[in-house]
Parts: structure tokens; sequence; C-alpha cells
């Protein structure tokens, strides 16, 4: 849960211990399954909430080498910018015109819980897969290039933004998400044209320059190799329909 608006007050128990905090714009709570925490508001009160369920978690945990059963503890009243921005980014994702991007939105709960699993305190701690990235470096570098996907996105900031040389990050890159930086940005860069193209009216020309390709010709080249169809058979599809 994020807190968002107005300040509010909560109370709620501790195991068994009455508690009472003032919560503001972008302070956490994190509930497990199962914790009897009995929240309480005492305020009226704009909320965030991401629930992801605590088998799916376990599973995530062991693909990233944790052994034994992995489970998270209790947080309350604490701020954790990533946190925020990525359940931010998620609920614009869904609230946008038009049908949600389901690789991007996977990509942005995957890094929320990897950050909710490395600020929870449980049983088992993530740890990073062999020979790929951090979970939060992870999520900093999709983060960037979802930011950006209408730049140049080169290797040297990718690597800038993970905190490491530009040769390793290829390498953690592929290990971390079984694919290069390059194809993982051009399947973005025509997920996002694809999304548009279905949705608005644009000339074709916009929509390729705003998703980062070099011009129209460069994004039929790329739809008609990776989707195979072009802008304009999409399009035509749409209005068919």
């Amino acid at each position: 849960m994020v807190h968002t608006g107005r300040s509010a007050s909560l109370r709620w128990t501790d195991d068994g211990t009455a508690r009472r905090e003032r919560f503001h714009d972008g302070e956490v709570l994190v509930n497990p399954a199962g914790w009897a925490a009995r929240p309480r508001w005492q305020d009226d009160v704009e909320l965030l909430l991401l629930a992801m369920d605590p088998a799916w978690l376990e599973k995530l945990s062991a693909e990233d080498g944790v052994r034994g059963r992995f489970e998270l503890a209790p947080r309350f009243h604490f701020a954790d910018p990533l946190l925020k921005m990525l359940v931010e980014r998620l609920v614009a994702e869904f609230d946008a015109p038009g049908t949600p991007d389901a690789l991007y939105a996977e990509s942005l709960v995957q890094a929320a819980a990897a950050v909710v699993m490395r600020i929870s305190g449980g049983v088992g701690r993530t740890e990073v897969r062999e020979g790929g990235l951090s979970p939060r470096r992870l999520a900093e570098a999709l983060d960037f290039i979802h930011a950006n996907l209408a730049s140049r996105v080169g290797l040297e900031e990718l690597a800038a933004v993970a905190g490491v040389s530009a040769s390793h990050f290829t390498r953690a890159f592929r290990a971390s998400m079984g694919e290069s930086p390059h194809r993982y940005v051009m399947q973005q860069r025509l997920d996002r044209a694809r999304r548009v193209l279905l949705s608005m009216d644009k000339p074709i020309t916009e929509i390729a320059l705003e998703c980062g390709f070099a011009d129209q010709s460069h994004l039929t080249r790329m739809m008609r190799r990776h989707l195979g169809a072009t802008p304009r058979l999409l399009r035509e599809g749409r209005e068919r329909a």
C-alpha cells in the first residue's frame, strides 16, 4: 500500500501491540497475507494498493536462488521512492486510454515485487541470479529504458544507470531478462508503436519518431520483421473492426 494525498492517521495492531502513526504522501505499508494487523484509518484517505500472490512471490524468490521458504515480514510507516514510483506508473498504465501494455505492466509488477522482497525483512532474502543484475539495478535499468524509448538509448547510459561497465551490462542484462538489451528495447518500442497505432490517429511518421525509430520506413521494416504486419495494415485492421 502506498499512501497518497493528504496526511492521515492509521491505527493498527502489531503482534497484539496497539500502534498509531501519521502517514504522509508516499509512505508505504507492507502487509503479508494472513497478518492480522486490523488497520483502521482515522481520516479520509487515498491509497494505491498492489496485491501479490504469496505463491508467486515464493516462486520468484526460488528463481533468484533463495533456498527454503520465503516469507514477507510486515512493515509499516516507511518511505521508498522507487516502490512509490513503480506503483504509480503501474496505475497510470491502466488508467491511460487504450489497452494496457501487458509486457510493460508485468515488468513493473516484477520490479515492485523485487523491491518489496528486498525491504520486507522476510525469512529469505533475494540474491542476484548468477551473472545477472541485482533486482534494484534491474528495476532502475528497465525504468530508464521505458522513460527514454523516444531517445537513442545507448549501452553506456544503461550501464551507468545499472552501475556496471558496458561490457558487463550486456551479459548481466541477458542473464536477468533472457534477451539482449537491444532486443528488449526494440520490443518495447514496437509494443508502444502498436498500441498508439491502434488507439490514436496520429500520422505514422510522428508515431515512428515518438517511439524511437529513425523514420516511418524504419518502423515499417521492424514491424514487418518482428510482428509480420506493417503500421498501415494494423491501422486498416483497426478501422475495419
